[in-house]
């Protein structure tokens, strides 16, 4: 397996440290690799419980190989919540090319995702969080239904499936016709004796079922208009439907005869064409999307219907499956930046920021986590849409709200949001110094990676604290009153100091000598690591 190698050293992480000697118990992490652009995915179940196992990660899309793990191999997987990336230092972005790629989660317990990434030159970090819906625990925003078909019955009659009605109001129908065969992805006739399905139905009244709208954000670069055009979109969606088909577990990608879709809508959807509350006679666009590609296309547009007890519904024919969004497609750019004026922010110090956009129905757009500092205050944006929406920034750890507001965005302008000042904690500084066994100096080249914290007890998921830059980070996020669980990336696993108070300034030296460190922790594996890490640079 491919690995980038660079000659560097790499500790963490618990130089904040209880009343006794602030340099005891480190925990001591080296590894091969230094990215200068690194970026993670934040995963998390819909229904806040614990990740089904097996999940699989795949990089895809143009720009696929120049993304690493965080030991320099391209073999990915969910650890402990997150997926962490690196992108090969010989392929940095740069003014006006951006790296993209695409990040692909599946598993026999979840609905597949595929999350678009944007690495933009200067954008050192990021952390996108997603939701995963799993199908035998789905959240009160996805109705989930697996209804069997009799295939007897099907080759002579129609057959009709639906959506759990129990669990939403909104219900999607699909009406199978006498005869119907099912063809594979080569399209080929699939043969078989036990037919399954999986149905999806998203509410977009429902926070929670936006959040797991296909491709992780209602904003796309990769939609396919009515005339064949790639486009760069918002959705504003009325209902969302994901349909999954398996004949003796073989998916099924196709049939001969179309199936009929008859699906409930949002009532209390604004039309974006109309300005009004949609009615029975409007029309709105129905889209495909294939999560395999991450591509949304355009398949028709529809009339809006009335049935079943005067429910507001649109009624289409199919003859692929996936996942189909009714609604409308907004304009959006890829090309804008967000100014954030801040002149309360101390120079040096990190600043994790969640920078969120949402549209007119209150929908979240986008949204991610940034490390901001007084001298990057000017963020380049992913996809947004075009007009007026929503910006929400706030800081991560605290959840102190900074800006929110309205913002007019027109593409490849600047837009501007003043930060509201927050009453900043003592700075809190880490410097972290290296020595080889058997040298007298410390190693001049430190690392710089990603620090996430938490408070000690709250068993809440880990926040970004900010960049470690070459062993050092300055921060006012932590509080000198309180105890925190802090965690670091080693080749490709998370690394956890747990119940650690902190003093304002730490600094501490790690090596074998006296009144140095390898923690209390494995402190002998922990010197094994060191002595190999500086043999690699011949020390």
């Amino acid at each position: 397996m491919k690995k980038i190698l660079y000659l560097s050293i790499i500790t963490f992480i618990s130089v904040f440290t209880a009343c006794k000697n602030p340099t005891d118990d480190i925990t001591l992490i080296i590894t091969p690799n230094i990215f200068n652009y690194t970026t993670a995915i934040k995963v998390d179940d819909a229904s806040g419980n614990a990740l089904p196992t097996g999940l699989v990660v795949e990089i895809t899309g143009p720009d696929a190989g120049a993304v690493y793990n965080t030991s320099g191999t391209r073999s990915f997987i969910v650890q402990e919540g997150y997926i962490y990336m690196g992108i090969d230092p010989h392929k940095d972005p740069t003014s006006g090319s951006p790296l993209e790629f695409n990040v692909k989660v599946s598993g026999d317990a979840i609905l597949d995702v595929n999350i678009p990434f944007t690495i933009t030159a200067g954008q050192r970090f990021q952390v996108k969080p997603i939701k995963i819906l799993n199908i035998n625990n789905p959240p009160s925003g996805a109705s989930v239904s697996k209804p069997t078909v009799n295939l007897t019955t099907l080759a002579t009659q129609p057959v009709t499936i639906s959506t759990n009605a129990t669990t939403s109001s909104l219900v999607s129908t699909l009406q199978l016709q006498a005869g119907t065969q099912f063809l594979n992805a080569a399209g080929q006739v699939l043969s078989g004796n036990t037919f399954t399905t999986v149905l999806v139905n998203l509410d977009a009244r429902n926070a929670d079922g936006i959040a797991l709208f296909p491709g992780g954000s209602l904003a796309s670069e990769s939609i396919v208009n009515a005339v064949g055009q790639t486009i760069s979109g918002s959705f504003v969606p009325a209902g969302v439907i994901d349909i999954e088909f398996y004949l003796d577990a073989v998916e099924v990608k196709s049939f001969n005869k179309e199936v009929t879709i008859v699906q409930d809508i949002n009532p209390s959807y604004i039309n974006p064409k109309t300005g009004a509350l949609v009615k029975v006679g409007d029309l709105l666009e129905v889209f495909s999307y294939e999560v395999t590609t991450g591509i949304f296309k355009f398949e028709r547009t529809v009339s809006v219907i009335s049935h079943n007890n005067n429910k507001l519904a649109v009624s289409y024919p199919i003859s692929h499956l996936t996942a189909y969004i009714v609604g409308y497609v907004e304009g959006a750019c890829s090309n804008s930046s967000l100014q954030l004026n801040a002149t309360w922010m101390t120079a040096g110090v990190s600043y994790p920021l969640n920078v969120k956009f949402l549209n007119s129905q209150n929908q979240v757009i986008l949204d991610q986590i940034l490390n901001v500092s007084s001298t990057t205050t000017l963020i380049p944006l992913p996809v947004v849409p075009t007009g007026t929406s929503t910006l929400i920034v706030s800081h991560s750890s605290t959840g102190a709200v900074l800006f929110n507001g309205p913002v007019n965005v027109n593409c490849g302008s600047l837009i501007s949001a003043t930060l509201a000042s927050i009453i900043q904690k003592p700075i809190v500084t880490m410097q972290l110094f290296v020595r080889c066994p058997g040298q007298t100096v410390t190693v001049s080249a430190l690392p710089t990676f990603q620090l996430y914290f938490r408070l000690t007890g709250s068993n809440a998921a880990f926040l970004p604290l900010g960049e470690v830059v070459k062993g050092y980070i300055s921060t006012t996020s932590l509080d000198v009153t309180k105890r925190y669980d802090f965690r670091g990336v080693w080749d490709s696993k998370p690394k956890t100091v747990s119940n650690r108070a902190i003093v304002a300034n730490n600094s501490t030296t790690v090596g074998d000598g006296s009144g140095e460190n390898l923690g209390t922790h494995d402190s002998v594996n922990n010197l094994e690591m060191l002595n190999e890490a500086c043999a690699s640079i011949g020390q």
